[in-house]
């Protein structure tokens, strides 16, 4: 799709006459070759502007540029291990390098890595926030703002970007527009030892002015004009930082890949539900059959023993009646030692415990709070089938220590 770049040229503002803004505009082919171009106002920005266009609804098509002397934009050393710690603590760190209230400025950053600096562009909030005004009134919502400063390529030393009497320097630090005529007492200040030149050639002159120690790497061409130029470092990608951040993020269209993973994440959703709803019933049906079974068993047992009063557990009743060795119930160390968890209260404290796998018995050394403590323990047990047979019981300082034998009944 096409691409509609903006040069936000002044301030926007309203009055009874309506929006002002100046502003350059370039629509620019996927191939990268120009469609129109122009300079013009809002009036002229309006009328150039056609609702009808899809490709305008997407903001991911739309990129404003504004000249570095509206943002500050620099990099500095930012406290802070995680990433939520640096963003908490860039306002301060960037409070040093503006004059005005930190709190009127809107801070947009590049990415955080823990250990290097971080990219900050700064930027009062009534001028953005009347840009956006402006735009939003052209039903114009731009996915891009960027400070024309962050699309100079820069590696070591400084960069300049050369726009007739207008430059704009630039190095991994900071960055800032200087007339013509300040150049070189710009660079004079800035103590490096490599120059690279962007969109034009530095004059004899002042490349005969410049520190001799300074190397100096200029571009073979230059642009048609600055706005080309930016156009075309826009074109290749590079990574600048997007003032469209936090509250000023544009809302973008769903892409149609996005809307077919949508789908098939709510349609694995209604299975997941259906599925669980299925286990749920599944679980509840497995419980009621395992009640009536356990009731069918129960009379099944009255029947075939009619002076059986209390009925516990069949299965283990049953087995013991037939002579069977019971697997996994109250015989054996792990059962008898589930039996003592479900009698004893909680208050009480095992101090060793005894199995004796050749007469099936478990030896318990207790301390409880009182002896009727050790009575309820007994009764709990009784009741669940185990037999409680008190060796001694003895009261002591700490409570009452008893020894227990437990049994099959």
């Amino acid at each position: 799709m096409p691409t509609l770049f903006l040069r936000l040229l002044s301030h926007a503002r309203q009055d009874e006459d309506g929006h002002h803004l100046a502003a350059a505009w370039c629509i620019v082919e996927d191939d990268g070759s120009n469609r129109a171009r122009g300079e013009t106002d809002y009036r002229g920005l309006s009328d150039l502007i056609d609702p009808s266009a899809e490709w305008l609804a997407d903001p991911n098509n739309i990129v404003a540029l504004i000249p570095t002397e509206f943002a500050l934009v620099l990099a500095c050393d930012v406290p802070g291990r995680s990433t939520g710690q640096i963003k908490r603590a860039l306002p301060f760190v960037v409070e040093e390098f503006v004059t005005a209230d930190i709190e009127s400025m809107h801070l947009a950053c590049g990415p955080i890595t823990r250990g290097e600096p971080v990219a900050v562009n700064a930027i009062e909030r009534v001028v953005l926030e009347n840009w956006l005004e402006c735009l939003r009134s052209l039903n114009i919502v731009p996915g891009y703002l960027i400070a024309e400063a962050e699309l100079i390529p820069v590696n070591d030393g400084a960069s300049i970007l050369l726009d007739g009497e207008n430059t704009i320097v630039r190095t991994r630090q900071h960055a800032a527009a200087v007339d013509r005529d300040n150049l070189l007492l710009a660079l004079a200040g800035l103590e490096v030892t490599q120059l690279h030149v962007c969109n034009g050639q530095l004059s004899d002159m002042e490349r005969g002015q410049l520190d001799p120690e300074i190397e100096v790497h200029q571009d073979d061409q230059a642009a048609e004009s600055l706005f080309s130029y930016l156009i075309e470092r826009w074109r290749e990608r590079s990574s600048p930082v997007n003032m469209l951040q936090g509250l000023y993020t544009p809302k973008r269209p769903q892409t149609r890949s996005y809307g077919r993973w949508q789908a098939v994440a709510v349609l694995a959703g209604v299975w997941l539900v259906v599925g669980m709803v299925g286990l749920v019933t599944q679980g509840f049906w497995a419980s009621v059959q395992a009640d009536g079974l356990e009731e069918r068993s129960a009379n099944l047992y009255r029947d075939i023993y009619p002076g059986e009063q209390r009925i516990i557990n069949v299965r283990r009743q049953m087995s013991q009646k037939l002579g069977q060795q019971v697997d996994g119930g109250g015989s054996g160390f792990s059962g008898y030692l589930g039996y003592l968890a479900q009698g004893i209260d909680r208050n009480a404290s095992i101090l060793s415990l005894n199995y004796t796998e050749s007469r099936n018995e478990l030896a318990a050394d207790l301390l409880l709070r009182s002896y009727d403590e050790l009575e309820r323990m007994k009764q709990r047990l009784a009741q669940l089938g185990i037999n409680v047979e008190i060796t001694s019981a003895e009261q002591q300082d700490s409570g009452v220590r008893a020894r227990i034998r437990l049994k099959d009944v």
